[in-house]
């Protein structure tokens, strides 16, 4: 088998939904980021582009996005959803293909616009119908037999399950905005300008808790400890042995995984694809230097750092989403280009990354940094 390796990964700053990016096409934003891969890789060419997206036009946006930036449509490009877990679905995809041999290259990335997400409305005859003035964004992940499926309510049961306070749960947004402040020079390299936009819109500067406290709600799960709705694009480029002398590679995937349980705890995703991938790789959890959890509810790190016993010193060291932005389709990939710039600022050497997913599931991902 071969190995498939990571050459490089960027992304756009984050905007808010009716933000930096109210009137950009979820499209045009992943095109940037392919732009500027093309300025840093002059003779670029891949054998594919694989994209995530999770509030999508029903279209081949990967598509639309590589002709959008000018390449060759003579290179093919799909796009996948996985919800939230899209982005990293899209480098599990192209980590198969270049393993086999299906491909030499591949750029695999996320795409997000929450500020334009289609308002979608069932035909009168579905028995989802409600009236002519209601429309929806997203579907319902699970069918009513699981119970209530909500995203919000499912994190709140995994906050009761591991019994987590309205505190940690706030004190950890805290964390994240401040981690991700201290971390603006550091991640500045992997950021792609887009016109006179540089920095993460959602990232609060000089935050505090006694701020977020101020705000709170009498929910355990609310605005203070959930991420909000963001766009932004970011992609991967990899490549399998046949093109490692070429490009030099920083980074090799290891392994990765896809777990399901019940809808009723999706949080909860993020522990069960780690427990899948450590079983597969005969590794345990204090085999791993660095981890990258995605925060679209402080529940999600917190839960994992319970369940594992680990130090919260060696988890998302840069921040998270709650502070830098959680554009669905795009979270998975951005979460892994973070953690590459964790593992080679640290000198660390293998990191994983791991979302949980709508509907009851998880992917994680394994990497390693091999100038470590």
């Amino acid at each position: 088998m071969l190995q498939a390796y990571i050459v490089d990964g960027l992304r756009l700053p984050t905007g808010k939904a009716q933000g930096y990016y109210k009137n950009v096409l979820p499209e045009q934003l992943m095109a940037e980021v392919l732009r500027d891969f093309r300025r840093r890789y002059s003779d670029l060419v891949f054998d594919e582009l694989i994209v995530g997206n999770a509030l999508g036009t029903g279209g081949n946006m990967a598509r639309y996005a590589l002709l959008e930036a000018g390449f060759s449509p003579a290179i093919p490009a799909t796009t996948l959803d996985l919800q939230c877990g899209a982005g990293l679905r899209a480098l599990v995809a192209a980590e198969a293909q270049l393993k086999s041999g299906m491909a030499q290259s591949i750029l695999a990335g996320g795409m997000e616009s929450n500020s334009l997400a289609p308002r979608r409305q069932y035909q009168p005859r579905d028995p989802r119908y409600i009236d002519a003035e209601t429309f929806y964004t997203q579907a319902t992940f699970a069918p009513a037999s699981y119970g209530e499926a909500s995203l919000r309510q499912a994190a709140q049961t995994v906050a009761e399950t591991y019994e987590l306070s309205k505190e940690e749960l706030m004190r950890w947004t805290v964390r994240s905005h401040q981690k991700a402040e201290q971390a603006i020079e550091i991640l500045r390299e992997i950021r792609v300008p887009y016109g006179a936009i540089m920095e993460d819109q959602p990232l609060r500067k000089s935050f505090s808790y006694d701020s977020l406290v101020r705000t709170q709600s009498s929910q355990l799960i609310d605005h203070t400890n959930t991420a909000h709705l963001h766009d932004g694009a970011a992609g991967i480029l990899l490549v399998n042995d046949t093109l490692r002398a070429e490009y030099e590679p920083r980074f090799r995937l290891v392994a990765s995984a896809m777990a399901g349980g019940l809808p009723t705890l999706a949080p909860a995703g993020v522990i069960w694809a780690t427990e899948k991938l450590l079983r597969q790789t005969s590794l345990s959890i204090q085999d791993i230097d660095l981890f990258e959890i995605n925060e679209s509810f402080a529940v999600k790190p917190l839960a994992f750092l319970k369940h594992w016993r680990i130090s919260e010193e060696k988890v998302n060291i840069f921040g998270g989403n709650l502070a830098y932005g959680h554009p669905f389709g795009a979270s998975g990939v951005i979460n892994t280009i973070h953690l590459m710039r964790a593992l080679a600022h640290t000198g660390q050497r293998l990191g994983l990354v791991t979302v949980g997913v709508a509907g009851g599931l998880g992917i994680a991902l394994l990497i390693e940094h091999l100038n470590s």
